[in-house]
């Protein structure tokens, strides 16, 4: 297909300041603070988001060349046909300054197919033994042809080519869980953009990714309860809710996670409670049920170990 390249000029420098809003970091025992403060009681949550663009020493192999040669952090992409807007695919994309000089580098991103990219070429400054990295995210419309297309990075004329699968969301592989990427929405979300409900069914259930739209956060601080949706693609037999909440090192799940919800489906139209957690300290949590045949799913939450928000990472169902 023919390629289509677009230019996006944007400048980086060794040191690279964030836009937006300012995160209070939390020490160890205190609260974490908010990322964003707006009226109505709408707050974020904790950790700041990595920036969109960093510049670090370079790591991996290189092709032992003394060029500046284009980098990606994965094989293959997968993107979504008519995927959610808010959790579109992304890979990390970048340039690595082989040479033994200061240099100023540009690369572009060619691409074919109905595939969206986010960030079409960086411009950066690159210290010597330095490596840039961005993060690229890629959408494709609806209507979009399943297939394999590519993604072409190119660093005067240093090319390296990621192959991208366009796949329909009926035909994505969920290993049971019925819940995965289905249409996701809830009462509120923290408005910086970054803990999108669809983030709680995008398939990753641990928690490395959080504040970088790896689950979902709520926008209303010590406000309950919040409700999390997830619409099946149709009646399903259910008998099994697996909810995981947050659950790091720094922020075990004991103080900072879920503690109090309900498990309820939409049958015949009606909501139901099958199950009910309290007191949880743990990071996953499966509730087993009675079957029941339903078209959604929803997590009442009433409580959360900080006493603050409502915290998810990922919601998976199963019959």
């Amino acid at each position: 297909m023919k390629s289509r390249r677009l230019t996006l000029a944007l400048a980086a420098v060794a040191a690279v300041a964030v836009a937006g809003p300012v995160v209070a970091t939390a020490q160890s025992g205190e609260d974490p603070g908010p990322a964003v403060r707006t009226p109505a009681q709408a707050v974020g949550p904790i950790d700041q988001p990595e920036p969109a663009v960093k510049i670090g020493p370079a790591h991996g192999r290189g092709n032992g060349k003394q060029k500046v040669v284009p980098v990606a952090d994965t094989e293959r992409i997968q993107v979504v046909a008519g995927g959610d807007p808010g959790c579109p695919a992304a890979v990390q994309v970048g340039m690595r300054n082989q040479t033994k000089k200061d240099v100023y580098s540009d690369m572009t991103v060619e691409f074919d197919g109905p595939l969206t990219p986010s960030r079409p070429m960086l411009s950066s400054y690159l210290p010597a033994g330095y490596e840039l990295g961005a993060k690229l995210l890629l959408t494709a419309p609806q209507q979009a042809t399943p297939g394999d297309y590519s993604l072409k990075l190119d660093v005067a004329g240093e090319d390296l080519t990621v192959p991208v699968s366009v796949v329909a969301l009926d035909d994505i592989e969920n290993g049971g869980n019925l819940a995965l990427r289905r249409p996701a929405t809830a009462s509120s979300t923290v408005l910086s953009g970054n803990y999108p409900a669809c983030g709680a069914v995008d398939g990753d259930s641990t928690s490395d990714g959080w504040a970088g739209g790896n689950g979902w956060n709520d926008g209303t601080s010590r406000v309950w309860p919040d409700t999390f949706d997830v619409t099946l693609d149709g009646p399903h037999q259910l008998s099994r809710v697996d909810l995981y909440t947050l659950d790091t090192e720094r922020y075990p799940a004991a103080k900072y996670g879920l503690r109090d919800w309900d498990v309820q489906v939409r049958a015949g139209g009606q909501w139901q409670t099958v199950a009910q957690v309290r007191g949880n300290v743990a990071g996953l949590v499966s509730s087993r049920f009675t079957p029941v045949t339903a078209d959604a799913i929803r997590i009442l939450t009433l409580g959360s170990n900080s006493g603050d928000y409502s915290r998810i990472i990922e919601v998976e169902a199963y019959e």
